[in-house]
């Protein structure tokens, strides 16, 4: 269950949403929650870096994703090699280049969505849900934000030491520490809350 978390978690997390506009300064955690809930679309693309112990060198991926706020992630790793990932509240499905689809429901694996169902309030601003699973340190940075999710039980607390985002209008970098010293470090670029609604491809991804 764990490895499925992992996959989940290295694989998937992301930008987060905000507005489009003139916004509004962030000063607490209810200006960050309001900021990042005012869109319902998000697109972009994104660098990972995970260093692990027992390895020398980062593994670096690139690719794109779209965050939908009815729908869920939409996740493509281009490089080294192409993987696409789908997670809803209640499924997931993951294609490794022109390899069968891998798809995991909720009742098939509880343990596995109660992560993701965690990861997907990160991913969608939503700091008064993530308050009961996390100890929450907001700070603000002149125009930027940080803000630090420590976990405060098992079974995420047997996983990740910490959680740190920081950002702007939206989610410029995502920084998970791991218990045993694995890092990832995500950075998003080219950020876009344009078109307001998916195209029929983007749609077609959530079908399962």
């Amino acid at each position: 269950m764990i490895k499925v978390f992992k996959n989940i978690t290295m694989s998937v997390c992301l930008s987060l949403i905000a507005t489009t506009g003139v916004l509004a300064q962030v000063t607490d955690l209810a200006s960050l929650q309001a900021q990042l809930q005012q869109s319902p679309i998000i697109r972009g693309d994104f660098t990972q870096s995970r260093t692990l112990a027992m390895f020398e060198q980062p593994l670096v991926s690139e690719g794109s994703f779209l965050l939908e706020k009815q729908h869920g992630l939409l996740w493509q790793q281009h490089t080294p090699f192409p993987v696409n990932l789908v997670l809803t509240q209640d499924k997931l499905r993951q294609t490794f280049a022109n390899q069968p689809a891998q798809v995991i429901n909720a009742k098939e694996n509880p343990m596995a969505f109660y992560f993701s169902k965690i990861f997907l309030s990160v991913f969608h601003g939503d700091t008064e849900q993530l308050q009961s699973q996390f100890d929450l340190q907001f700070s603000p940075q002149n125009e930027h934000w940080q803000l630090v999710l420590t976990p405060k039980e098992a079974p995420l607390n047997a996983v990740f030491k910490s959680i740190v985002l920081q950002g702007n209008q939206d989610i410029d970098s995502l920084v998970l520490e791991e218990v045993r010293g694995d890092k990832t470090e995500i950075t998003f670029t080219n950020q876009t809350h344009q078109p307001e609604s998916l195209t029929d491809a983007e749609q077609a991804q959530f079908q399962f």
